[in-house]
């Protein structure tokens, strides 16, 4: 919250939340330009970075016994002894987001990322929960799963209007804190009222929330 409360671009959000530990970079010298939510500690972090010898020529377009055709160039490769092992595949297919439910149909996305699962549940009992459509949407607006790093923005902006709109419907918000697949509602249910070190740590993200929220506005508005 507070680096997104501060930046002042998106170079400047990477770099606070990789200053803060919650963004890695395999190697700290180049940008990515691709963000897919990956997830990993920092001991693999360090096993990844004894890799040295790196092909930065773009996607790989063919490969074939002589070796790596890239969107970039040509790599020459071993033509024995060699194993290629694609790690490229996203988890999420890309698709344009839509309504949640359209009458009988009902159309899963997320509503959180990157939390399908939770997603899923929260869809499932605000079916089971509400009549009108449009009441459902307002509750379950999609979220859309980030591809280059700008997409970050918009990603973070919409979890949050989501999250504000289940904290106005206190029977959802009830149901939030106590469903197994959201961790930190429970956590902050769990604060004694006598820990007065945890409760400065919700007064500091319940102060930088709005400032956090206006200014990832600010920075989704500039060019990417």
């Amino acid at each position: 919250m507070d680096a997104f409360a501060a930046a002042s671009s998106l170079d400047d959000l990477f770099e606070r939340l990789e200053a803060a530990g919650i963004m890695l970079r395999i190697d700290r010298a180049v940008r990515p330009g691709m963000f897919h939510f990956a997830t990993m500690s920092t001991g693999e972090i360090e096993s990844l970075r004894r890799i040295t010898q790196v092909i930065r020529q773009g996607r790989v377009l063919a490969i074939d016994a002589q070796g790596l055709t890239l969107a970039q160039g040509w790599v020459e490769m071993p033509a024995v002894d060699t194993l290629y092992i694609d790690c490229t595949a996203s988890a999420v297919e890309p698709r344009p987001g839509s309504p949640i439910f359209q009458g009988d149909r009902i159309v899963p996305q997320l509503v959180r990322a990157p939390q399908p699962a939770f997603s899923a549940a929260l869809i499932a009992y605000v079916e089971a929960h509400y009549d009108d459509d449009a009441i459902k949407n307002e509750l379950c607006r999609t979220v859309p799963f980030p591809h280059e790093l700008h997409q970050y923005l918009a990603c973070n902006l919409a979890n949050m209007a989501n999250q504000f709109r289940w904290g106005q419907d206190k029977p959802l918000s009830r149901w939030i804190r106590d469903c197994r697949l959201d961790g930190f509602g429970k956590v902050i249910a769990a604060i004694s009222p006598d820990d007065s070190e945890k409760l400065a740590v919700l007064c500091r993200m319940r102060a930088a929330a709005m400032p956090a929220m206006a200014n990832l506005q600010k920075l989704a508005a500039q060019p990417a």
